[in-house]
């Protein structure tokens, strides 16, 4: 079977270095000898130079204008750009969305720091200095920082039994990841977290989420972490539910789901002295449907004032929230719990693999967000993870815990008309405002309505209709989905990801090993009886035993008569002809065109074919 000898193998190899090292050199000197610099950045990225992902490219700038350059400054700091072109008309966009934002972030706010284990004042703190960073150096006008359902889950998985120092200073590490993460390129990692397992992770989070306000809901009193526990504890205490938080906890339930579906009415009247009425009418049932958090915990507030009394409170209350304004501080990188201080390197050992699985999946979701609202402009992921970072590591001096972009508010500040990431502005002022004016009055809040806001909060989390769609496209995408929701619900949502990771991985290994080779029997005159192999893809160290012994099994006789005839002429085409196999052929041509990877592996059992059959160069 005729193949490349190794001496000619490496031959070739160091004619295509040799190649490679002159066309980069060409391309320096076609660069250097062009006056404008814009035009440098078009030939490079046309000719697919090396880009760091910071606006800079490796062959042409030096490390210095690479960070301090100002290429670089425009890069991270976008708000250079579209502040030139702020405009009034821009500027009552983003107002009006910045408000309509915080009518929603205010109640979740003080939920998720509710379902992340902490008193409510740290919702409010995680939820206004995001909104000034992400202004200055985020890209996706939609996107709103702050305190979303699936990073105070995570959060309360690794901080339990702690106190907040714990979470702020996981909020501080992880910024510094995701930053590094974007600074250095990182961000391909992300696309090893396919589709089918990023929403098995989110289905399972949602529903062990809504789970662990069950006790919320019914004003029983208990600790659990997971999802099977949770429900454990609930059958135990079931004789101790509160009626009365019951029946207002559902109630916010089914008032919120039909606040909702307010905002989807469309109205239609074919009058045209009526227009103006049903315009406003519309947008005011849009209005209600946006602000139906807030306007559920408003109402629930009134109802529990009410109804409470000094010695007898048939309602679990709030209860008091710190107010003012955090004063910025560094990070603690150490904490007194009673009597022990807590070193800085036993609190990171506490907090374990959540010093990965935080930032990832909060660089997870603020990226697909931010595709999800592209609208066909082209996106820069890198910057968005830096964004992400700088956040996290700015909130962090405000006693801030773990964030990331918001899909419920992104989407009703994308429906509010937004212009501009301006609108975190907005959205932070007001919170300063609510933390130094308005906390007093949050005491009554009922601990159902904050339940039941994160209840339907979470509900659109869980995808179902993507199962439909797997099952038509590629069944065997299912099996990772499954695994990571599953894996999920029983083990924890941070190690169901893990999982569910792994068995991507697997199923990809599995591909990789098994390439399509094309084997096919040539018989035709002018040429000896042989076999063709097309090999498409990569052959490695993970396919060299299947295609070895595919090529043993070419010994056997019968495996001829169920190979594809082939003809193929001197000239290269290919002509498709009929032959009786004669003989079993001594001669294998393997075709590498639609080869992209050959490793070390792969040629070393190339080499030991020769035990097999004689090698003729």
């Amino acid at each position: 079977m005729p193949m490349l000898s190794g001496k000619a193998w490496k031959a070739e190899s160091k004619t295509k270095r040799g190649e490679e090292k002159d066309r980069a050199q060409g391309y320096r000197t076609m660069m250097n000898n062009t006056e404008n610099k814009e035009s440098k950045t078009v030939i490079a990225r046309r000719q697919g130079l090396t880009d760091l992902g910071l606006g800079l490219t490796g062959l042409t700038d030096h490390p210095r204008k690479m960070f301090l350059g100002p290429r670089f400054v425009w890069r991270v700091f976008p708000i250079l750009k579209w502040s030139r072109s702020y405009n009034t008309s821009t500027g009552i966009g983003d107002l009006i969305a910045g408000i309509t934002v915080a009518l929603t972030l205010i109640p979740q706010s003080i939920a998720y720091a509710s379902l992340a284990g902490f008193e409510p004042q740290y919702g409010l703190y995680a939820s206004f200095a995001g909104g000034f960073v992400y202004a200055i150096m985020g890209t996706c006008p939609q996107i709103n920082i702050g305190p979303t359902a699936l990073l105070s889950l995570l959060t309360f998985t690794y901080t339990n039994g702690k106190n907040p120092d714990y979470a702020i200073l996981l909020c501080f590490i992880g910024g510094i990841i995701q930053l590094l993460a974007g600074i250095v390129q990182l961000g391909f990692l992300v696309e090893f977290v396919s589709l089918p397992v990023v929403s098995g992770f989110t289905s399972a989070a949602a529903i062990t989420i809504a789970s662990s306000q069950i006790k919320g809901l019914f004003g029983l009193s208990f600790n659990a972490e997971t999802f099977i526990s949770t429900w454990r504890e609930v059958f135990n205490h079931i004789g101790s539910t509160r009626y009365e938080d019951t029946l207002l906890g559902l109630s916010c339930c089914v008032v919120l789901m039909g606040m909702k579906a307010l905002k989807d009415i469309k109205l239609k009247d074919s009058q045209d002295e009526k227009v103006g009425r049903i315009v406003v009418l519309q947008r005011s049932l849009w209005f209600a449907g946006v602000a139906r958090n807030a306007v559920v915990v408003v109402i629930a507030s009134v109802v529990a004032f009410f109804v409470h009394e000094d010695k007898n409170r048939p309602l679990i209350l709030t209860g008091n929230i710190t107010p003012g304004l955090p004063a910025p501080q560094p990070p603690p990188f150490y904490t007194i719990i009673g009597n022990t201080t807590v070193s800085a390197g036993e609190m990171l050992s506490h907090l374990g693999s959540g010093l990965l699985v935080v930032p990832l999946v909060g660089v997870i979701s603020n990226v697909a967000i931010a595709k999800a609202f592209s609208k066909g402009r082209t996106l820069d992921a890198t910057q968005e993870i830096v964004a992400l970072g700088a956040c996290n590591i700015i909130g962090a001096f405000f006693r801030s815990f773990p964030v990331n972009g918001s899909f419920t508010r992104s989407a009703v500040s994308d429906a509010s008309g937004v212009r501009t990431p301006a609108a975190g502005f907005y959205t932070g002022i007001i919170v300063l405002l609510t933390l130094g004016l308005l906390t007093p009055y949050f005491y009554f809040i009922p601990r159902a309505a904050l339940s039941a806001v994160i209840v339907c909060a979470v509900l659109n989390m869980v995808d179902i209709a993507i199962i439909k769609r797997l099952w038509r496209t590629n069944r065997l995408d299912l099996i990772p989905l499954l695994g990571t929701f599953v894996f999920g619900l029983i083990l924890g949502v941070e190690l169901g990801l893990g999982c569910g990771v792994a068995i991507d991985m697997l199923l990809l290994l599995y591909y990789q090993s098994r390439p399509r080779l094309d084997i096919r029997y040539v018989d035709e005159s002018g040429f000896p009886p042989h076999y063709s192999m097309h090999p498409v893809g990569g052959l490695h160290f993970a396919s060299a035993e299947k295609v070895r012994s595919k090529i043993i099994s070419l010994r056997n006789r019968k495996r001829i008569d169920t190979l594809e005839n082939l003809t193929v002429v001197a000239d290269g085409m290919v002509i498709n002809g009929t032959a009786e196999p004669r003989a079993t052929p001594n001669i294998l041509v393997i075709y590498c065109h639609a080869v992209c990877r050959l490793d070390y592996t792969f040629l070393q059992v190339v080499q030991n074919w020769q035990s097999i059959t004689a090698v003729n160069a």
